[in-house]
């Protein structure tokens, strides 16, 4: 099929769906048709995992030696704000990266420089030499890295499996990197709990050279290069705008991933000072949360269509709040787990879904810059935790988590009111 040189407003309308899509409408996919049919795709997914458990160990390592070293949820919320700037600047700019070059070669290069600055990090822990400061700018560069990883990731899947199996199989990046949620932050609590935080970044750097090897094993056609004029960078930001299903998908998930999901960056503070269950109960929690997103996320990867289910993804968006307000307000371990099990099983919903009509609704020739836009809400998650480690200064954590529950679920609620065009999706 010809590339076009420039993405015209005909790529810009909706895909109509493909009879492979028409033929499975009726039915429900099997949780793992995608990896078992497709070789190419299964080694991107171990790929993905391997870097997922890489990434969920170093906020775990950054989170813990944040509030150790400083004893303030606000120096936790800087660390955690430090990796999420790089989604705003970096994301839509490295679309037109995407769009223009080798995504396979760009994932590589991702992977290798996150390997060698986890290395860094590990040696400068170790070696007693780190400093606060040194917290934030590992997390910033970090952050750079996945910017720019993260999107290319998602831009690929739709390359690798027929369009009828794009739900399953996004439904499975998401599943996978949500079972990470489980493994990464429980075996980074008990490694930081019996050896160090430094080992637990060289753990981190082993998780990231195994990725590498997953990813070097892909073979991708060959793709002609784009040439992407000077507004290139801003193409997937307008194209979000002036679509009014993209703007609500867009709207729907920035509310949460702002007001909510920064919580998970102050379980640390909960586990050391509320709930009092150190580095171990810290994977807990976190081990609860990811098994949570996994069950929500097969639950999206056995979705056949993504037509009508708009009502589902605002009704998860507002009733997401209410576990994590519970959540917040509990001091009972076992509450708390419950609660932090349901939430992440409607965020991961959420985001699944989210995610997989957003790829169905994009052609490939923009498909790059459209998801470096979408991934600006990633970096929403990092950037709510700074007015909330704030808030937990002066108000204590459980005070500034369930401000922003209730703010989200009021928020959402009005979304839905005033946006006809996300109940219709």
């Amino acid at each position: 099929m010809a590339i076009r040189q420039r993405a015209t407003p005909a790529a810009w309308r909706e895909p109509r769906p493909s009879p492979a899509d028409e033929a499975t409408a009726g039915g429900r996919r099997s949780f793992w048709e995608a990896l078992a049919a497709w070789p190419v795709f299964r080694r991107l997914w171990l790929g993905a995992l391997a870097a997922s458990a890489a990434q969920w160990m170093q906020q775990i390592a950054l989170g813990w030696l944040a509030v150790v070293m400083t004893n303030s949820p606000a120096f936790v919320g800087i660390v955690a704000f430090s990796s999420g700037v790089p989604f705003i600047v970096i994301s839509p700019l490295g679309g037109i990266l995407i769009d223009r070059f080798d995504r396979r070669k760009l994932m590589l290069i991702c992977q290798g420089l996150a390997c060698l600055l986890a290395s860094l990090v590990a040696v400068d822990i170790m070696a007693g030499l780190v400093q606060p400061w040194h917290l934030p700018v590992a997390a910033l560069l970090n952050g750079s890295l996945q910017a720019l990883l993260s999107p290319t990731q998602q831009s690929l899947v739709p390359s690798l499996v027929p369009r009828g199996a794009l739900t399953n199989a996004v439904g499975l990046m998401s599943a996978g990197q949500n079972m990470t949620r489980v493994v990464g932050p429980s075996i980074a609590g008990v490694v930081i709990g019996v050896a160090g935080v430094g080992q637990a970044f060289l753990l981190q750097a082993a998780a990231l050279a195994l990725s590498f090897a997953f990813v070097w094993g892909i073979a991708l056609e060959p793709r002609a290069p784009l040439a992407i004029g000077s507004r290139g960078a801003f193409e997937g930001v307008r194209l979000v705008a002036s679509r009014p299903d993209l703007r609500g998908l867009f709207l729907l998930v920035s509310i949460p991933m702002f007001f909510v999901f920064p919580y998970i960056s102050f379980l640390n503070v909960f586990a050391r000072d509320v709930l009092q269950i150190g580095a171990e109960g810290l994977g807990v929690l976190m081990a609860a949360s990811g098994c949570g997103a996994v069950v929500g996320s097969l639950v999206v990867a056995t979705m056949s269509r993504t037509e009508g289910t708009g009502r589902m993804l605002l009704w998860a968006t507002i009733l997401y709040g209410v576990p994590v307000l519970i959540a917040a307000m509990s001091r009972t371990v076992w509450i708390t787990l419950i609660m932090v099990f349901l939430g992440s099983l409607l965020s991961a919903i959420l985001m699944s879904a989210n995610n997989a009509i957003l790829q169905h609704r994009v052609t490939d020739d923009v498909r790059g810059r459209v998801t470096g836009a979408y991934m600006l809400t990633w970096g929403l998650m990092p950037l709510g935790s700074l007015p909330m480690g704030m808030a937990a200064d002066r108000l204590g954590a459980p005070a500034a988590v369930a401000g922003g529950a209730i703010i989200s679920t009021i928020l959402a609620i009005l979304l839905g009111l005033t946006l006809p065009a996300i109940r219709e999706i």
